[in-house]
């Protein structure tokens, strides 16, 4: 062997003795950035945690330590799959002992990755770590406790029960003073309200549980509840405040900037485009979440990517796009979850993505299971005694049934070629006739709005709300259209009417109530909306009128004389009619 041989294999064995960290420095490390279990361990700490574990010199009680805090560390920033491995290597060796914290903490954290894929086994590991640190660990006993309440035992257990429970955790961490735990509790109140549809108790919930945060976590860790409070807002109709939100978790993400964050800022971002069909920036927003999906490994979101990528192939009509999702659908592996895969909107979209196929019996089997679903929540939601969006899920199912009715009629229209390709044009053009005809009857012709005849008759149709919520009317005046039109001519009063529409179409929403109901008359209907909100918007309506600037052929600056009023009731509205004219015998200007 020669001497420079020797003298490398010298060096190869002193040098790492003469690095070899105290037992003492690595326990104090420990002890430093251990956190509980609803906390999340800081990032500066993980590459100090690979250095001593490739240290020689580490205790084999240490190294479990370590390994335990770094799977928690991957939890947190969203690689549940190389924490999966690691947890399940710790148990091949055998080496734990099952009366640790250790031992707990894995099982917990085990359970809470299968939670996250919404893998059944997540209550076998609920229920174990619950009983592992029993009188011992009081934070994975916490966490376990409120794992098991949420989601499991759902056909054993009464909603009441659960919530009884819940409450009774609250009461008892009130005392203690314990905040961190407080904020982990009322997240979990959140969960359960959505799991039976009470989107508006659920964003209270979560919103109580992302202000208790902010006194007691990290920034990073602050941002959790955003996501959550944001699901339970959009679920609920408020996009308006569900987008404020989305806002706050951008600020708060570039500040923290990793790429879990930045995954959930444009999984938030994307969803909000997605639900209020604006699929142009949907198409950016899901470019820039791709990229960050990659650097996580988080199945059941890249799952939802797949989904959201294909509404808008969808919305584009690239079929071969949305036939490779639906094909997907079949694998086991790479199938939407569970979890989502019961939900009314990825339903209501499976059935027009198969009817865009001409799949009619694939599209019959999922209008079916929505209307199972949907009808199972609202039996669910009457169970616990507050009503919520009851209306608004029969028009959901009423919409897609009627879609797969008009797909069934066309599917006939093709069978009739065959018997004689006369008489199927005949009808065809009948059918493309008619429908241009009853669009026709039922729009205002100069600005594209609802007639009167129909927008009333939906506003008539509108339900009383419950005691904390309103339905508002605004009536729009231009007070001095004929002025305009003896000054102008009848070309620049349309024009402004024209443009006096646009404007209401872009400061409403898509679920708000838009017509015209006389020549110089608009009306707006906000169904269903908290009263704060329904002031926002009037206020937001307001502002856009204001700035209306519409100026003559010959640049002459026309100046349009607004008149609006404002009718709030918590009644139903079927008595529009005698709204409308008990307004116009009293017009005042609300400024």
């Amino acid at each position: 062997m020669s001497k420079f041989v020797k003298i490398i294999m010298f060096w190869s064995a002193v040098v790492p003795l003469l690095f070899t960290v105290s037992a003492d420095e690595v326990d104090n490390f420990i002890k430093d950035v251990q956190v509980s279990t609803f906390d999340c361990p800081a990032d500066d700490s993980n590459p100090r945690v690979d250095n001593y574990l490739m240290d020689s010199g580490i205790t084999l009680e240490q190294s479990i330590k370590l390994k335990v805090h770094k799977a928690h560390w991957l939890i947190c920033v969203g690689s549940t799959e190389k924490a999966k491995q690691l947890i399940l290597g710790l148990l091949a060796e055998n080496m734990l002992s099952q009366a640790s914290e250790s031992y707990a903490s894995i099982h917990y954290q085990l359970g809470f990755i299968f939670d996250v894929n919404d893998d059944p086994r997540k209550c076998e590991y609920y229920q174990l770590s619950k009983q592992l640190s029993k009188d011992k660990f009081g934070d994975i006993y916490l966490s376990s406790q409120l794992g098991l309440i949420t989601e499991c035992g759902a056909d054993k257990q009464d909603f009441g029960v659960k919530l009884g429970q819940l409450f009774s955790l609250i009461e008892a961490y009130s005392q203690q003073g314990n905040i961190k735990a407080l904020a982990h509790i009322h997240n979990n109140i959140g969960l359960l309200y959505s799991s039976i549809g009470q989107r508006v108790l659920a964003a209270e919930e979560y919103e109580k549980s992302y202000r208790l945060g902010l006194t007691v976590y990290e920034e990073k860790n602050q941002l959790a509840p955003l996501i959550s409070i944001i699901s339970a807002l959009t679920g609920s109709g408020d996009f308006d405040n569900a987008k404020r939100m989305i806002d706050e978790l951008g600020e708060g993400n570039s500040r923290v900037n990793t790429p879990l964050t930045n995954s959930w800022y444009h999984f938030a971002l994307s969803r909000h485009y997605y639900v209020t069909e604006n699929y142009e920036e949907m198409k950016k927003s899901l470019s820039k979440w791709n990229i960050f999906l990659t650097q996580i490994s988080n199945q059941e979101m890249t799952k939802i990517y797949d989904w959201y990528a294909t509404a808008v192939c969808l919305h584009y009509k690239d079929k071969g796009c949305v036939e490779a999702f639906l094909d997907k659908q079949n694998d086991i592996n790479t199938a939407m979850t569970a979890r989502f895969s019961r939900q009314e909107r990825y339903l209501g979209f499976l059935v027009k993505a198969y009817l865009f196929m001409e799949n009619i019996e694939a599209a019959k089997g999922s209008f079916d299971k929505y209307t199972s679903i949907s009808l199972e929540k609202m039996r669910r939601q009457q169970g616990s005694g507050r009503v919520l969006g009851v209306a608004h899920l029969h028009n959901r199912i009423s919409g897609l049934e009627t879609n797969l009715e008009e797909f069934e009629r066309k599917r006939w229209q093709a069978a009739f070629i065959i018997l004689g390709i006369t008489f199927c044009f005949a009808l065809l053009a009948y059918w493309t006739v008619g429908r241009a005809y009853l669009k026709k009857l039922a729009t205002d012709p100069l600005t594209g709005l609802l007639n009167e005849q129909v927008v009333l008759s939906k506003i008539r149709k509108i339900k009383s709300t419950n005691s904390e919520r309103v339905n508002t009317l605004v009536l729009i005046n231009v007070s001095n259209l004929g002025d305009i039109q003896s000054q102008y001519g009848s070309t620049e009063s349309k024009n402004l009417l024209t443009q006096l529409a646009s404007c209401l179409k872009h400061a409403t929403r898509d679920l708000d109530i838009v017509g015209r109901v006389s020549a110089d008359q608009f009306i707006v209907c906000l169904q269903d909306i908290q009263e704060s909100i329904a002031k926002e918007s009037f206020n937001r309506i307001e502002s856009a009128l204001s700035n209306l600037a519409v100026v003559s052929k010959k640049r002459q600056n026309i100046e349009p004389v607004i008149v609006m009023h404002v009718y709030n009731a918590n009644t139903g509205l079927s008595d529009v009619d005698e709204v409308i004219l008990e307004i116009r015998k009293n017009r005042h200007k609300v400024t």
